[in-house]
Parts: C-alpha cells; structure tokens; sequence
C-alpha cells in the first residue's frame, strides 16, 4: 500500500478496507504507530489481549543471515517479512519495493512468497532445467485467475505432480538463499501460526540453507569485489564471441549504458547472484565495460590493519552476545560462587568443530568474554571471510549460550532461572 501523510485530526489514520483487515482491524478500530523521528516502523493492534511479539529494523544494521539464524536459533514460529528497494540513492519508490514473506515453524522454514521476478515458479523451474523456455511461453499463455501456472504446467503434461511439488520446494529455498545476498532494506519478524496451508516440506534443513545462502552471500560480494560495486553502469561493446547462458543473454538485453548492475538485474528479471555472474561473465568476454564515472579526490589507501578491522566488526548481534554473556554471569554468580569455573567448563571438552574456533576464549572474572577473539579465529582457518565468518561465529556464539543457560537452569531457582531467561530472550531481541 502506497500512502501520502498529511495533517488533520490527532490520532486518525484512514486506510483502504482491505489493508485495515491486513492489519487486523477490519471496519476500523484502535491502533499503535511505533514512530522516530524521519520515520516509522510498525503497525498493529492496540487490543485488550496480549499482543504478539514481533521485531524489525534495517538491514544496514542486522542482514538477512544474522536474523534467519536468530529465529532458528532461538525455534521461532511467525512470519519474516523483508522488503528491498531499487535504483540509485534517495529512498525507494513504495510501489516499487521486492517483497518476500518467510515462513517458520520451531526455527524451521515451511514456505515463503516473493513479488521479485527473479523468484517467480517459471524462472525458477527454467533455471533448475525443469521446463523449457518454450514450455514456459506456451503454458504461460493459458494461465487466468483460478488456474496458477504450476496447474497449467501439470494439466499440459509438462510437469508431473511429483516435479511441481520439487519445483515448489525449490522456490522457497531460492526466495531465502537469495534475500542472503541483497545488502539494502527492512525486515519486520511478527511471532504467530505458522502458514500451513501452503506448507512443504524442504530436503534441506533450516541449518543447511542457512549455509548455503552464506556461500552464496560470499560469492557475491567477490564478484561485487571484481566488477567495482553494484551500482556500477555498464555499456555493451559488441556482439559475444560465444554462444551466451539464458541468464547472460537477459543481462546484456537489458544494459543499456544508463542502467546500474542492481537497476539492470530488476529489468532482465535476475536476481542479484545471477546478474552478478551474468556482469562478470559478460565483463570477461569483452561484451559489456564499466562507464567511467566522474573523477573524484584520490581515497586515501587504507592500511591492511583497517581493512582487516572492517572484516572484524564485532558490532550489532556481538555486542548483544558479549551483554547477555556478562548478564548471566552476573546471576550466576550470584546464586552459585563458582559461576566463572562452572561457564568455562565448557571450553574443557569442546566438539572438534569449536575447538580453534575458541582458541584462547574463556570467561573473566566479571563475566566479560571477548567475542572479537571468537571472530579473529574463524577468519584466522581461512575457510570464512566477511558475512560468512560472522556468521560461523555467531553460530559458535550461540552454541555457547545454550550450555550458559542450560547451567542457568542446573544451579539457579526455578523462578529465578526462568526470569532470566526472558531476559535473555528480551535482549536478543533488542528490548532489554
């Protein structure tokens, strides 16, 4: 829904009869605008009952990774919705914005939705070579309303039941794995019902994908790395020497020397993975060269030790874990004298996977632990780099949490231990 804000009565907002039931107060009714200044983030119910528990913010500050691992972390059950916007600078058109809708049920994803092009069952059928373009074409003609695409493809026999379903199963994995790799945008998480309706069931497991989007996410930012930056514009040279990939095709159609790489994968329908594939491709055969842009002042180069700070930011979800660590310390401590041995029993017979991973890592005598040392680790094995080791580290983070409170539990009151563990969850969520 686009809205233009204006000035009138205090405290009356009219939307369209549809939205209002969207937002669960069909015919009108109370509600609560969650507002900062320049901004607001959320509507929703002001009602006698408790209300559901929900969180947003921007991805600029938490990515798509860190908050899929929280929920499955932490076994939520609710919707994710992530919008993305478009083009260069200024904020994004509202009618315009890449909607995705991410369903979990315990922590694990049951369906998800998209409007991005890049997401929709045909593209997504023709990429997994499933269905031929011209299968798509065909039966893309006969679709209307009460009769989908995946039914049409089934009904003129280019689809078994069988691969529909695989194919469904297939696009909500895709909706995910590439949300992992756009890097501007909102998310909002509300806890309810999981959707069930449309549910399917995955052959991959929330863990799995998890690490997959990562490696994806780490393959972007390389050719983000080799091509300049996303918002580079390219211009075509001539005609490719070989015969091109549908997706390189669909690139080079729709570059046009104006367009960014983010402006130019939107118009060809590509998700931002394959358009970076298709540029860098493209790049390498000599069909497509980056315009210059206007000169500016030379950067001053930053030295290697910055630039390994910038891969260690241990901001964000780190702070969060450094608080909450020092916090249950705090507790344990008081109610059992040994908290500090009783937490660093952890590292004394750790899996082999978390071994180097908290070499040198133990608990102060205040509670205090360094996290940073847990990141500077997993960068150290050289398997990780960027999103992809923050990720692997908080994985590890997290682990570590789990046995904390699993003490918390072994050596603290019942009413107490479970007080503090709403605490807890309250701080992962930014409220405490």
């Amino acid at each position: 829904m686009r809205i233009r804000i204006g000035t009138g009565a205090l405290g009356e907002v009219v939307v369209p009869p549809g939205e209002a039931e969207a937002l669960g107060l069909p015919g009108g009714g109370e509600g609560e605008l969650v507002t900062a200044r320049g901004s607001f983030a959320l509507v929703f119910p002001a009602r006698g009952d408790e209300a559901l528990a929900w969180f947003a913010g921007s991805l600029a500050a938490v990515s798509v990774p860190e908050v899929t691992q929280f929920l499955f972390t932490s076994l939520k059950t609710g919707v994710l919705l992530l919008a993305f916007g478009e083009g260069r600078g200024g904020p994004p058109d509202p009618e315009r914005l890449r909607r995705k809708s991410i369903y979990f049920r315990d922590g694990q994803i049951v369906f998800a939705s998209s409007s991005d092009r890049a997401d929709r069952l045909g593209q997504v059928l023709r990429r997994a070579g499933l269905v031929s373009a011209s299968e798509l074409e065909r039966c893309g003609l006969l679709v209307q309303s009460g009769r989908p695409l995946g039914q049409v493809l089934v009904d003129e026999g280019a689809l078994s039941g069988g691969q529909l379903y695989e194919g469904i199963s297939l696009q909500v994995k895709e909706i995910l794995v590439n949300a992992f790799v756009e890097s501007e945008g909102t998310f909002a998480f509300l806890e309810g019902p999981a959707e069930e309706r449309n549910a399917v069931k995955l052959p991959q497991r929330t863990r799995d994908l998890l690490l997959e989007g990562m490696r994806r996410l780490e393959e972007a930012e390389g050719l983000v790395r080799e091509l300049g930056d996303r918002r580079t514009v390219f211009a075509r040279t001539g005609n490719p020497v070989r015969l091109l990939k549908p997706e390189e095709e669909e690139f080079l159609r729709a570059v046009d020397g104006r367009r960014d790489l983010v402006e130019v994968a939107l118009s060809a329908g590509l998700g931002q993975l394959f358009a970076l594939r298709a540029a860098a491709a493209l790049v390498r055969e000599g069909a497509i060269v980056p315009v210059p842009r206007a000169p500016v002042p030379p950067a001053v180069p930053e030295p290697e030790e910055a630039a390994e700070r910038a891969t260690l930011r241990t901001g964000g979800p780190f702070a969060t874990y450094r608080r909450i660590f020092a916090r249950v310390h705090e507790a344990m401590a008081l109610a059992n004298q040994d908290a500090q041995a009783r937490l660093n029993s952890y590292f004394e017979r750790l899996p082999a996977r978390n071994r180097s991973v908290f070499e040198g890592v133990r608990f102060a005598k205040d509670g205090d632990i360094e996290v940073s040392r847990v990141l500077s680790n997993v960068v150290a094995q050289g398997e990780y780099r960027g999103a992809a080791a923050r990720a692997r580290a908080l994985e590890a983070l997290e682990d570590l949490l789990a046995f904390a409170l699993f003490e918390v539990k072994n050596c603290m009151e019942r009413g107490r231990a479970d007080a503090l563990l709403r605490e807890v969850g309250r701080m992962q969520m930014g409220r405490a």
